[in-house]
């Protein structure tokens, strides 16, 4: 009797002595970009003494590691083990059977002065994903919220006053590449300056944090009303397992320049009048005396002097920019009609003097040279 329970403690021996690893997956029924919690635990004898496990990249899945490894002494079966935990956060990219691993941990273990090298093995498990529940890119999130910031009222917006406008996503459980992209606000009655977008995940202690933040300069060119319409995108709410709508409100211009859509620095007046007054009669003239005779007005209309050149010198000694970029864009539209186009970065350094919150001091002389080199 006594060799025989000494055989079976022999036999049984080896397999209490064994490593083991595995990848835990909770009870999920997922959608595409759901975050899936799962841990790979392992249970070793002895004294590991290095490490080395890369969690397998895949096209099916994106993933990144919630916490540092957890390394801790355990009894497992009443037996002491060295266990190891490592967290993952993964997102599956498409629909179907999802398989994640096999995942392989490298071990250097010591035993004294002695070192062996180990490699153990869980097997992949894997876990039925369900189509998006929607079109368009998915997003599945927990506690979703947008801010929409303004710097100052825009229905009461002042003369050449520029306005910030600051959106804000910040959505849990769910990867900031996941989040919407930047909205393009374009209306043919404003100008804007787009800074640059702030995009990226945050490890919280609940979690992954997906945020993002766009920001506009903002201001408008005409004396209309306008209204920028509504931002709207959907998204996978994981609390209520249900498609939810978010939407930011429709924000009203006041009149950027009152009882004129050119600014007030553009404006002609006195002696400047009548002069521009005559050189339109002047063109008009030409022009039909050139057509009468079967030749092409363009050929003779480049010689003939810009009539926005007067506006273009008013505004830029008034140092007024913003009237400056309304005569300089009529003066440029002129010269490329007249076959005489003007150098574009001109233009282009006046856009960024006016609208980045970084420039400086705006030459005025040297842009006038500079467009008029044309």
């Amino acid at each position: 009797m006594v060799r025989l329970v000494l055989l079976l403690l022999l036999i049984a021996a080896p397999a209490a002595a064994q490593d083991r690893l595995r990848i835990e997956l909770p009870e999920v029924h997922p959608v595409v970009g759901e975050m899936i919690r799962l841990t790979v635990r392992g249970e070793y004898t002895g004294f590991v003494a290095l490490e080395e496990m890369t969690f397998p990249d895949s096209p099916a899945y994106d993933w990144m590691q919630l916490l540092p490894d957890d390394w801790r002494q355990e009894r497992v079966n009443g037996l002491p083990r060295q266990v190891f935990e490592r967290q993952i956060a993964l997102i599956p990219r498409r629909p179907g059977n999802l398989v994640i691993g096999p995942v392989t941990h490298h071990l250097t273990k010591a035993d004294g002065a002695a070192r062996s090298v180990v490699d153990v093995t869980a097997p992949a498990v894997s876990v039925a994903v369900a189509p998006y529940p929607a079109p368009g890119l998915p997003l599945a999130a927990r506690n979703l919220k947008v801010t929409d910031e303004l710097s100052d009222d825009p229905a009461r917006i002042r003369d050449n006053q520029t306005i910030r406008r600051r959106i804000t996503i910040t959505a849990e459980d769910t990867m900031a590449h996941l989040l919407p992209t930047r909205p393009d606000l374009r209306e043919a009655w404003l100008i804007s300056f787009t800074a640059p977008e702030i995009r990226e995940t945050r490890l919280t202690e609940r979690g992954p944090l997906a945020f993002v933040q766009w920001e506009w300069s903002l201001r408008p060119i005409t004396g209309e009303q306008g209204t920028l319409p509504p931002i709207r995108f959907s998204w996978f709410d994981l609390a209520k397992r249900e498609l939810r709508g978010a939407i930011t409100q429709p924000i009203i211009f006041g009149y950027g320049y009152v009882g004129a859509n050119v600014g007030g620095g553009a404006r002609l007046t006195g002696p400047w009048l009548g002069g521009a007054a005559a050189l339109a009669g002047l063109a008009v003239a030409l022009a039909w005396a050139l057509r009468g005779q079967g030749l092409r007005a363009p050929d003779w209309r480049r010689w003939l002097p810009n009539p926005h050149a007067a506006a273009l010198r008013q505004a830029a000694a008034a140092g007024d920019l913003l009237a400056l970029r309304h005569a300089a864009r009529a003066y440029a539209d002129h010269a490329r009609r007249a076959g005489r186009p003007v150098d574009p970065t001109a233009l282009e350094r006046l856009d960024r003097a006016i609208f980045s919150p970084e420039a400086g001091g705006f030459d005025t002389a040297a842009f006038l040279r500079q467009i008029r080199k044309g």
